[in-house]
C-alpha cells in the first residue's frame, strides 16, 4: 500500500511516468544516468551482471518478485467447514453442530481441539463442522454475521447447534464446550427435546395469526433466555403473526431490551416518536404502569426477562417522579430497582439496578478518598450528602479553607459544609448552610487525629458528562 501511495504521487507530482530502466527516457542531468547507460549497453551484450553501480545511490530500488499467497493456516480440527457441514447435515437430514473458535489466539487451543476431536468417536447423531476465526480470518463484522444464522459472538470459543433447515437449537458456551463429554451431554439434552421443539416450529411456521405466533413463543419459551433472543427466525414470526401483542410472547421474545422502553414509551406518550400526543407531568403514568405490571403477571419469566421488565416499571416510576416530583413514585423506583438487584446481583441488570440505588436513594452518600468528584457523583433535581476525606490536609488547629473547584459543572449546588473527625461532628463552616457557595471556612481549635471529613449537600444539575471538578483543604 505505501508503495502505491508512492507511485500515485509521484504520477501527481511529475505529471507522469519516469522509467528509469530504460535509458531512451531518463532525462539528462538523472543522478546515475551515465552508469546506466552503460549498464543498458552491456546487458545488451550479455556480459552485464545484474547488479547496479555503485554510482547510483538515489535511484529507486528494484520491486521485489512476487511471492506465492501463503497458505491458509492449517486447523486443529478434523472437521469440514461451517458451511459444508451445513450443507451435509441437510442433505442427511440431521443437525449440525458448528465448532466456532480463533486458533492463533484463543487461550488453550490445542487441549481444546484435542477434547473436540474426540467428538468424532462419541457416535452423536449430527454433523460437526468448524469455524476457525484465526487472525485476519474474517476482518469485517458484517461478515462475521453472516456466518450462522445466529449472528456473530463476542467471546469464543461457541458451538452452535443447528436443524437440517438452520433453525437454532441451542449455543453452548462457557464449561459446556470445554470437554468432549461435557460437549456431548448438553447436545444429548438438546437432542431429546428437539421433536417437541420442531413440532412447535412446523406449526409457527405453517399457522397463521396469532396461534402461529403463539407456537413461535412456546418454541422460544424452551430454550435459555439468551438463545431465544438470537433465534431471528423465530422472533421474526412472532412480530409479524401477532402485531397487537395479543399474545405475551411478543413482550417476552418479540423485543430486545431497547424494544421494550419504545413499547413502553408509545403507552406513556400516548404514540410512537413523532405521533406521541403527551409530554412531561401530562404522560399517561397510570396506563404505563398498569401495562408493565400486566406483562409481568402474564407469563412465568426466567431471571433475564423479569429484571427486564421489572427494569421497565422502575423506568415509569422515575419518569412519573421526575416530572411530578411525586414523593411515591420515587421510592416505589427504588423498590423495582432493589428488586432486580436481588434476582441476580452480578448480571448487568442487576449492577445496572445498584449503581441506580446509589444515585436515587437519599440515605446513600457519596464518600471520596481522593480530591476528585466526576460525573459518578451526578445528582440532577435532587441533593446527596457528600463526604470527603481531608485528613492528609489537617496541620494543626487554626483558620481552614475548602474549596471545590468545578471543570464543567457550572451549575452546581452546594451547601450546609460541616466538619467531621472520626464521625463526630466538629465545626460548622462560617458560611450560613442555605448559601450556595464553592468555598468555605472552617475555624479549629484543636489538632484533629484520625479521619476527618467535610461533610456537604450537593447536587449537580448539569448534564451527565459535565460534573467534575477537584475539591481541596488547605490551612490559611
Amino acid at each position: 500500500m505505501k508503495k502505491c501511495l508512492g507511485l500515485l504521487l509521484l504520477l501527481a507530482v511529475t505529471g507522469g511516468a519516469v522509467c528509469y530502466f530504460c535509458p531512451e527516457v531518463v532525462p539528462p542531468g538523472t543522478p546515475g544516468k551515465e552508469a546506466w547507460d552503460k549498464l543498458s549497453a552491456e546487458m545488451k551484450k550479455g556480459v552485464a551482471k545484474i547488479a547496479a553501480p555503485e554510482s547510483e545511490p538515489n535511484l529507486p530500488a528494484a520491486e521485489p518478485e512476487p511471492q506465492p499467497a501463503a497458505a491458509p493456516l492449517a486447523s486443529p480440527l478434523a472437521f469440514p467447514d461451517n458451511r459444508d457441514a451445513r450443507a451435509q447435515a441437510k442433505a442427511e437430514n440431521r443437525p449440525a453442530l458448528i465448532l466456532w473458535y480463533g486458533s492463533d489466539w484463543q487461550k488453550n487451543t490445542d487441549e481444546l481441539a484435542a477434547e473436540w476431536n474426540k467428538l468424532a468417536d462419541r457416535n452423536l447423531p449430527v454433523i460437526i463442522g468448524q469455524i476457525n476465526e484465526h487472525s485476519g480470518a474474517v476482518p469485517q463484522l458484517s461478515e462475521r454475521e453472516k456466518l450462522l444464522p445466529t449472528g456473530a459472538f463476542m467471546n469464543l470459543p461457541v458451538a452452535v447447534l443447528l436443524a437440517p433447515d438452520d433453525t437454532l437449537l441451542a449455543v453452548y458456551q462457557g464449561k459446556a464446550v470445554l470437554t468432549a463429554a461435557a460437549m456431548e451431554a448438553a447436545v444429548q439434552r438438546t437432542l431429546n427435546r428437539m421433536p417437541e421443539y420442531m413440532a412447535l416450529v412446523a406449526k409457527a411456521r405453517s399457522t397463521a395469526g396469532v396461534e402461529g405466533a403463539r407456537a413461535a413463543g412456546e418454541a422460544l419459551a424452551m430454550m435459555p433466555y439468551a438463545d431465544a433472543m438470537r433465534n431471528h427466525a423465530l422472533r421474526k414470526i412472532l412480530n409479524e403473526k401477532d402485531p397487537e401483542h395479543k399474545t405475551m410472547y411478543r413482550y417476552l421474545y418479540g423485543m430486545d431490551h431497547m424494544g421494550m422502553y419504545d413499547e413502553i414509551n408509545a403507552v406513556l406518550n400516548g404514540g410512537k416518536g413523532a405521533d406521541a400526543r403527551f409530554k412531561g407531568a401530562q404522560r399517561k403514568f397510570a396506563e404505563a404502569l398498569a401495562f408493565v405490571q400486566k406483562v409481568l403477571a402474564a407469563h412465568p419469566m426466567n431471571t433475564d426477562l423479569l429484571q427486564q421488565w421489572n427494569s421497565g416499571l422502575a423506568y415509569v416510576y422515575r419518569e412519573q417522579h421526575v416530572s411530578t416530583k411525586d414523593a411515591q413514585a420515587r421510592q416505589k423506583m427504588l423498590e423495582c430497582y432493589r428488586r432486580v438487584v436481588e434476582i441476580d446481583p452480578a448480571s448487568e441488570y442487576g449492577k445496572g439496578a445498584a449503581r441506580w440505588v446509589r444515585y436515587w436513594d437519599d440515605s446513600v452518600y457519596y464518600e471520596f478518598e481522593e480530591p476528585y468528584y466526576d460525573r459518578e457523583h451526578q445528582t440532577k433535581g435532587f441533593e446527596k450528602e457528600w463526604r470527603v476525606n481531608v485528613s492528609s490536609s489537617m496541620k494543626g488547629p487554626g483558620t481552614y479553607v475548602f474549596s471545590l473547584q468545578p471543570i464543567l459543572n457550572g451549575s452546581m449546588v452546594t451547601r450546609a459544609f460541616k466538619l467531621y473527625a472520626n464521625g463526630k461532628h466538629v465545626a460548622d463552616a462560617t458560611t450560613p448552610e442555605n448559601v450556595n457557595t464553592k468555598s468555605v471556612e472552617f475555624k479549629v481549635p484543636r489538632t484533629l487525629k484520625g479521619k476527618v471529613e467535610v461533610r456537604f449537600r450537593a447536587q449537580c444539575n448539569d448534564h451527565w458528562h459535565e460534573c467534575s471538578g477537584k475539591m481541596l483543604m488547605e490551612k490559611k
